[in-house]
């Protein structure tokens, strides 16, 4: 695979660094040395009508990226074009091996719609979100480069890139293949329903993933990140597979989400409710309800009898042929505040002679032990009550 960056401008000149040596190899993370593609600066768009209140400018600029790259003329070879956001995250095996289903030498337009059925309503339901990345055949290139720039300026009212790009592809008469593994995910909070429910289908990209919470408990942003790409390289086809089993003696249901998460359910659920995704999460509009969004979804469970216990991903190894996972159970929230005030609740864990372990705790949490006290007696302090007796 070959890429470039587009921006929209020239990089600004590094401290000490002279004139024309600064390049994609010269910049780095922590210091050291950046394996990013080629940086390429965007033509000038001010020729171009723009007249949409809410968006930006960039869109125009966004749109024509396919047709400059096109134009660079180093890339005759090339079968598929693919375009996404800075802050998406691709799954580069998946995504040639669900291209591979395409007739690459006829006019392919392959992508996914927003999660959110007012952003699709908004925009179209046919058009691939540019956040989960849009993929072109070289054809479907070839002919939206002819005719790009006079499309363009047909649709001034239009908001960003993407929709700019569904128009003048409609205008060529092609739909949109609809890939389900493409994520443009126009959420907030926290994304467990949808991970732990992904479709049966080749996970792809993700996007916007500034804006929800860490996938993995404990983990900082960054470091959920890393442990997430290091599945979804290990073993691409299987990441974020579902499998479901069952304990029948103790009527157990177990619901494995492949480089995610382990959910133990204390009864029997049904396959058809584990494939709809719980609503962890709200909308990018801030909406949280169920008809907000265009896939099946569920209420999050209330009762703490109905809630599954969860064992996230800790690390995941390739042993041959054999990809193994280790995963930890998640711990509820340290959290000594409340909206009433009430005493907080105590046991003693462990006595002895010499040590009293005390486990305190919120008193409806079930399980205590969010604050461990050890209280030691010595000798010496012992000897000294006896003489006061």
């Amino acid at each position: 695979m070959r890429g470039n960056v587009w921006l929209e401008d020239n990089l600004k000149q590094q401290r000490h660094q002279p004139l024309g040596t600064l390049n994609s190899t010269n910049l780095s993370i922590g210091g050291s040395s950046s394996s990013l593609p080629p940086i390429r600066v965007s033509e000038d768009i001010s020729r171009f009508r723009y007249t949409n209140p809410t968006g930006h400018p960039s869109g125009l600029r966004i749109a024509r990226i396919v047709a400059e790259t096109f134009r660079l003329g180093l890339y005759s070879d090339a079968r598929w074009f693919f375009l996404c956001d800075d802050d998406t995250i691709v799954s580069p095996d998946n995504l040639v091996a669900v291209l591979s289903k395409y007739d690459w030498r006829e006019m392919v337009y392959v992508g996914g719609p927003s999660e959110s059925h007012s952003a699709n309503t908004y925009f179209s339901h046919g058009m691939a979100f540019g956040g989960g990345g849009i993929a072109l055949s070289f054809p479907l290139a070839e002919a939206l480069t002819d005719m790009l720039d006079e499309c363009l300026d047909r649709y001034p009212k239009l908001y960003g890139s993407d929709d700019r790009l569904h128009a003048c592809i409609s205008e060529l008469g092609v739909p949109l293949s609809r890939e389900r593994g493409f994520h443009q995910w126009d959420v907030r909070g926290n994304a467990h329903g949808l991970l732990a429910a992904h479709p049966i289908s080749p996970f792809i990209s993700i996007h916007h993933v500034e804006a929800v919470d860490s996938f993995y408990p404990g983990l900082s942003h960054l470091e959920s990140l890393e442990l997430f790409s290091k599945a979804m390289k290990i073993n691409p086809s299987s990441f974020l597979q579902r499998s479901i089993c069952y304990e029948r003696r103790k009527k157990l249901t177990f619901s494995v989400s492949l480089g995610y998460v382990v959910q133990v359910f204390p009864y029997v659920v049904l396959p058809r409710d584990l494939e709809r995704s719980e609503l962890t999460y709200i909308a990018w509009n801030n909406l949280g309800n169920r008809n907000e969004f265009d896939f099946d979804t569920r209420d999050s469970y209330q009762p703490l009898c109905k809630k599954p216990i969860l064992f996230f991903l800790d690390d995941v190894w390739k042993n041959g042929s054999v990809t193994g996972g280790s995963y930890l159970r998640a711990r509820g929230k340290d959290d000594f505040k409340r909206k009433v005030p009430r005493r907080l609740c105590s046991k003693i864990s462990h006595a002895s002679d010499d040590l009293l372990t005390l486990m305190v705790g919120q008193c409806e949490k079930g399980v205590l032990g969010l604050l461990l006290i050890l209280c030691s007696f010595r000798q010496h302090v012992a000897s000294s009550v006896d003489s006061h007796l």
